[in-house]
């Protein structure tokens, strides 16, 4: 007993310390961790009971607010705790998260901080702290699609014209992508004043301001004013630079801490937060 309660304090400190290198601020429930639960509730299965309770609700109203098929999966205290609506950990998965702009794949988060709540009532689920969770995911050619395909993006190509002097002096008609060989390639297709060409260009990637850029650009189109116009135009129409802005808002928002292409695939890691939406608690 004496081991496992070293191990058990040895994981909390270390969540805490990870917590604190990510400038986050964990709840303190005063939660005693000896505190232990009624073999009743065990033998009865009503500790199982309420942990689904809660888990399907928080599950319901993610699936909801993010307009994707989530899956959560709760571990509690005991049933006194999650009757308060307080938890140890929450997990989320996605095999296709969806929203607006954003479209990932393999979506994995899971709470970092030892101590949770949440409070239900009125038919709602209130968070009176920010609840903080580390993720995992990918993006791959399909996410691209579907971004470059989105109402979302494409009403930004159309408020994107390229203008010299207060004329138009590029309009970009569409943009194709796709991630192989570590890079991720486009083709675009501008319309000029001249007419109608088409650019092809290569690129890393980097994370900068929370947003994936791209960085090392090399054109593959043989003209001088495409190359020296290139950046420019790249980073106006980077589609996965606009992935945390479709998520940040009132209700949640997401950090990238790192994004990395592998292959065919890129992979991520950051901050995923659903924002406190419930004060003096």
């Amino acid at each position: 007993m004496k081991k496992f309660l070293i191990i058990l304090l040895t994981l909390i400190i270390g969540l805490n310390a990870y917590a604190e290198n990510l400038n986050i601020v964990c709840p303190n429930g005063g939660y005693d961790y000896n505190e232990k639960e009624n073999p009743f509730n065990i033998y009865t299965g009503i500790n199982l009971l309420s942990s689904k309770l809660i888990q399907t609700i928080i599950q319901n109203e993610l699936s909801k607010e993010l307009n994707s098929e989530i899956t959560a999966q709760i571990e509690i205290f005991n049933v006194k705790r999650i009757k308060e609506g307080e938890f140890k950990k929450l997990t989320l998965k996605s095999n296709n998260l969806r929203y607006k702009l954003i479209s990932l794949t393999d979506f994995y988060a899971q709470t970092i901080c030892p101590y949770n709540k949440v409070i239900y009532k009125n038919k709602k689920l209130y968070y009176p702290y920010d609840l903080t969770f580390k993720y995992n995911a990918k993006i791959t050619n399909q996410d691209i699609t579907n971004i470059i395909n989105s109402k979302e993006f494409q009403n930004k190509l159309k408020k994107l014209p390229i203008s010299l002097n207060g004329i138009n002096i590029f309009e970009i008609k569409s943009v194709n992508s796709e991630l192989r060989d570590n890079k991720i390639h486009f083709i675009i297709n501008i319309k000029t004043l001249l007419g109608s060409i088409k650019i092809k260009f290569s690129s890393d990637i980097e994370v900068e301001n929370n947003k994936i850029v791209l960085k090392d650009i090399t054109c593959h189109t043989k003209s001088n004013i495409i190359s020296d116009t290139a950046p420019e135009i790249l980073n106006k129409i980077n589609p996965i630079s606009y992935q945390t802005d479709a998520i940040n808002g009132k209700y949640c928002k997401i950090n990238i801490t790192e994004a990395k292409i592998k292959g065919d695939t890129i992979v991520l890691n950051g901050l995923f937060i659903i924002n406190r939406n419930l004060k003096n608690e």
